[in-house]
């Protein structure tokens, strides 16, 4: 039929009549070709095959209107596959609304599925949900697509279609369900049959797989791995090897991930390492970041720093400060190197490593703010680096951006950041200690004792409360040895009164110990002076131990 093309090319131009609608039929025949094994034209020609069809078929519409609906559902389909999605949903309303089309159930199906394929592209879930539902009744209750019109698509894929568009709405058990109910049509079908779905096979599998990961059940997801795997091999790969690899990584990813959640971190280290070696080859390039990111986390897990660092170094390689699209990514990447170099003492590299994914989220930000919260968390990070490497100044600088702008994040979602403010006071705190601002440190902490006390009924609040609670103690101990009298009486009021409300053993032997510590005839008077009570004399109370906590986390 391709041959076929500039004769009935030629014939138009002469004898438009007859030429025209043999042109427009032979276009159809190369855009739903009769024969599976034939290797599918690119994107990009099939483009260019519809919308000639299309404008040959209008000229032609008084008598081939049901040519010229299928053409436009074609022509939408094909700006589907070259992710022109608004164009696609404007093609589909056009072929909708041809006058005179009698399309059959096939193509009434497959107008529908390509609705909702453009729909979902395009950010319209919603629309597309309910375009999916009625492709997969119209493919449930019409007859089985016959001839050329097995080429426009089958309840399988409509299926996959209407699955995958639960699955972005977060319906994810619906989505796995329908996944289930697919792959099932899909393991019944004939040799014959199952050669017009491979690409929709391969799709199936791997996305039930990435499904039931993120349902948690592993087991399951491991157990298809084996078919998933098969389903991605021979012909299809042969025939569609751009959109095979994207689906091999993701397939290898997700069963990391279901090995490391059963605790089986060599093997998903082993099928992590699988991922990025497929992916070293030209064609796998542009997924090969997605299997690194993979490893490095996986890396992490095992407990493998210098080979974590060499993965991370080797990612961060691969994206650049000039591609803005990556920018998230980069500063992630960064991020997670900085943590590296700090994890090895070096901290001088941590800090530079962190400041350059700061700057790659600056750049993100500017382009869309929902990237605000990641940059709060790593300007706290830089804050820590940065007192480690003994730059104070920044570090409380660094610390006060995140602190503000992690403020003005709860005035819109204070249920989300109110509690995140008091990890940034913390580690503001930490920065102002290490600026023997001894007064800051104490606003600093008492503020995230407060903050955290509104949010108590959170999960693992109490242990970050013990946590402030112990390293405020320790700030008012440090406070009360200080030689003004007044300074000294006030740290040590508030370090008794912390006692009082933390039932704690180590706030409370800290509390011991200041006073012990601090006791002299001028501190004793001047602690009566101001409470009118006897200097505290104390019998070490033995309670629940909520432990002292862990460094400050800028999570």
């Amino acid at each position: 039929m391709r041959v076929l093309l500039p004769v009935a090319r030629g014939l138009a131009r002469l004898a438009p009549g007859v030429g025209e609608p043999l042109l427009g039929a032979l276009l159809l025949r190369c855009l739903t070709p009769g024969w599976v094994l034939l290797r599918p034209s690119p994107s990009a020609r099939l483009l260019g095959w519809a919308e000639e069809a299309v404008a040959v078929l209008h000229r032609a519409h008084p008598s081939r209107p049901v040519r010229l609906a299928r053409a436009l559902a074609l022509h939408a389909h094909a700006l589907n596959a070259m992710e022109r999605h608004e164009e696609a949903c404007a093609v589909v309303a056009v072929a909708d609304a041809v006058p005179g089309a009698r399309p059959s159930q096939a193509e009434t199906a497959y107008l529908l599925h390509v609705r909702a394929q453009a729909l979902l592209g395009s950010g319209r879930a919603e629309e597309a949900l309910e375009a999916a539902r009625r492709c997969v009744e119209a493919y449930r209750h019409g007859p089985a697509p016959a001839g050329r019109d097995r080429s426009l698509g089958s309840l399988p894929g409509a299926l996959r279609t209407y699955a995958l568009v639960l699955g972005v709405l977060g319906h994810t058990e619906q989505s796995v369900l329908v996944y289930e109910e697919c792959a099932g049509l899909l393991r019944s079908m004939s040799l014959r049959e199952s050669s017009r779905a491979l690409l929709v096979m391969a799709r199936v599998f791997v996305e039930l797989v990435g499904g039931l990961k993120a349902l948690g059940r592993h087991e399951e997801a491991l157990a298809l791995g084996p078919e998933a795997r098969e389903s991605l091999r021979g012909g299809v790969f042969l025939a569609y090897p751009g959109l095979i690899l994207p689906l091999r990584v993701q397939l290898l990813v997700d069963l990391a991930g279901c090995h490391g959640a059963k605790g089986d971190w060599e093997t998903a280290r082993t099928t992590a390492e699988e991922a990025v070696a497929e992916m070293r080859s030209p064609a796998g390039a542009a997924w090969l970041p997605v299997a690194l990111r993979c490893l490095a986390d996986t890396l992490a897990e095992v407990d493998a720093p210098d080979e974590e660092l060499s993965t991370l170094q080797e990612l961060t390689d691969l994206y650049s400060d000039e591609s803005r699209d990556a920018d998230p990514l980069l500063a992630k990447t960064l991020d997670d190197l900085a943590r590296c170099h700090r994890r090895a003492g070096r901290h001088r590299e941590a800090v530079a490593a962190t400041e350059r994914g700061i700057a790659a989220y600056r750049r993100a930000v500017a382009r869309d703010t929902a990237h605000e919260p990641e940059l709060a968390r790593v300007l706290a990070n830089l804050s820590l680096r940065q007192d480690d490497a003994g730059d104070v100044e920044s570090a409380v600088e660094s610390a006060r951006e995140a602190l503000t702008l992690t403020r003005r994040l709860a005035e819109s979602d204070w249920e989300t950041y109110h509690p995140l403010t008091a990890r940034r006071l913390r580690v503001l705190g930490q920065a102002l200690q290490s600026a023997d601002d001894l007064g800051g440190t104490v606003s600093c902490y008492e503020e995230a004792e407060a903050v955290l006390g509104e949010h108590r009924d959170r999960s693992g609040v109490e242990a970050e409360l013990a946590t402030i609670r112990s390293v405020l103690a320790d700030a008012l101990r440090a406070g009360a040895a200080v030689a003004d009298l007044d300074e000294q009486v006030n740290a040590l009021r508030s370090l008794l009164a912390l006692t009082r409300r933390a039932d704690a053993t180590d706030v409370h032997a800290t509390c011991v110990r200041a006073f012990a510590e601090a006791r002299t005839d001028r501190t004793v008077q001047a602690w009566e002076g101001a409470t009118g009570e006897p200097y505290p004399t104390f019998v070490y109370r033995l309670t629940t131990d909520r432990g002292r906590g862990a460094n400050p986390a800028a999570r």
